[in-house]
Formats: structure tokens, C-alpha cells, sequence
């Protein structure tokens, strides 16, 4: 979780640095120009999930200043593409030092970098208390594993949690130790607790507030 949301954090902050870059380009050299729509199609994509994504497609034609006509074809958002059928005309915007970059839906680029800026401090907030909740595991985990008390459990139950990686789900191992807490794992694929079955007898590490399954820890340092 942590690896996660930190990765999000970092894409989402370049993201949102690059469209307000963009963003200020058309800002101060952005020229007005009307497109007229030659031909409109969408395609879609399957991913490896089998998740389908729908693209938009557009080609269009347009006249600077100073008189050169450039037609393009790229991606342009939902509602431009449904208000348009072929022969209409939009308004966007181009880049006087490079004509060929336009913006169909005039200050699109400013408004992603806002939502992206936004998203960034969410996933930050996230990483941030995700990285105290894993200290804090580490620590609990590692003075466990150090001074805890070992002892041997029954294995209650393999618990299939709600938890899922490329759509696999995540187990835990459950059992109660001889005070009767119940305790929990970590999360493991399936294989990985392929050999245990309820009512096998696992070692364990008392902890401040839980207990730590051996297979989680490690063996104590010698």
C-alpha cells in the first residue's frame, strides 16, 4: 500500500506540473482558431484484465493567422465529441510557436492540473499515514520477534479476505493463542499457504498488542 500510493503520488505530481506547463503556454500564446469536423470515430482497448477503454476520436481542420491550414486527427474528451458530428465547427486553441498543438476544449489543460494536484495530495495524505501505520508495524513486528514470548497456536481458519491483487484474492492465516486472542497474518496469496490447513500447529511471537506469525517475522536472532 505504501509502494502504491507513493508511485501514485509521484505520477500524479509530474502530471500535474506538466498540463500547468501547457497550461500557461496556451495561456499567454494560445491563438483562437474555429475547427471544422471531418470525420469522428471511437475505438476501444482491452487490457490483460479484460477492462474495456473507449477513445474518442476527432479529425479536424483549421486556419491560423497567418493563413496555414492544418488538419489533425487526435483524441478529444466525451462531451466535445458527442456535441459535434461531421461538418460542425468548435472553437480551440493553438500554440503561435508550434501550431500543431491545440487544445479543443480551451483550458482543459488548467483544469487537469487541478484535478491532478488535488488526486496528488489525496495519494499523499494516503502515503503518509499508510508509512506510519507500516512503522509502526515494523517496529511492533520487530521487538515481537526480539523479546516476545514463542509459542505454539492452532491454525483456526485460512481467512479469504475482500483483498485483491490482479483480481487473485489475499488470505490470512487465523488462530488463537492459549489467552485466547485471536491473531491474523499478513496478507499471502494462496500458495504461499498452500501447505497449511486449519488445525495445524504454527509458531507464533506475543506482541504488545498482537501476535506475530513466524512465517511474517522471520526466526529470532540467535
Amino acid at each position: 500500500m505504501v509502494l502504491i500510493a507513493g508511485v501514485l503520488l509521484l505520477i500524479f505530481t509530474v502530471f500535474s506540473q506538466l498540463a500547468l506547463k501547457t497550461a500557461q503556454r496556451f495561456e499567454t500564446e494560445g491563438h483562437a482558431a474555429s475547427a471544422q469536423v471531418s470525420e469522428r470515430y471511437t475505438t476501444t482497448r482491452t487490457d490483460a484484465d479484460g477492462d474495456q477503454s473507449t477513445s474518442y476520436w476527432l479529425t479536424f481542420t483549421y486556419v491560423t493567422s497567418d493563413k496555414q491550414e492544418i488538419t489533425l486527427t487526435q483524441t478529444v474528451g466525451t462531451s466535445l465529441y458527442r456535441r459535434v458530428q461531421t461538418g460542425d465547427s468548435f472553437d480551440l486553441l493553438y500554440l503561435a510557436s508550434d501550431p500543431h498543438r491545440v487544445e479543443t476544449s480551451p483550458g482543459s489543460n488548467r483544469a487537469s492540473s487541478k484535478v491532478a494536484q488535488i488526486v496528488a495530495l489525496v495519494f499523499g495524505a494516503i502515503w503518509l499515514v499508510s508509512l506510519w501505520k507500516v512503522g509502526g508495524w515494523a517496529v511492533a513486528a520487530f521487538r515481537a520477534r526480539r523479546y516476545g514470548t514463542r509459542e505454539k497456536v492452532k491454525v483456526t481458519r485460512i481467512h479469504r479476505t475482500r483483498f485483491k491483487i490482479n483480481k487473485k484474492p489475499r488470505y490470512r492465516l487465523k488462530w488463537e493463542d492459549s489467552a485466547g486472542r485471536e491473531g491474523a497474518s499478513l496478507l499471502h496469496k494462496s500458495r504461499d499457504l498452500s501447505g497449511i490447513n486449519a488445525g495445524d500447529m504454527i509458531d507464533i511471537y506475543q506482541g504488545v498488542k498482537q501476535s506475530w506469525w513466524l512465517g511474517d517475522v522471520g526466526e529470532r536472532d540467535r
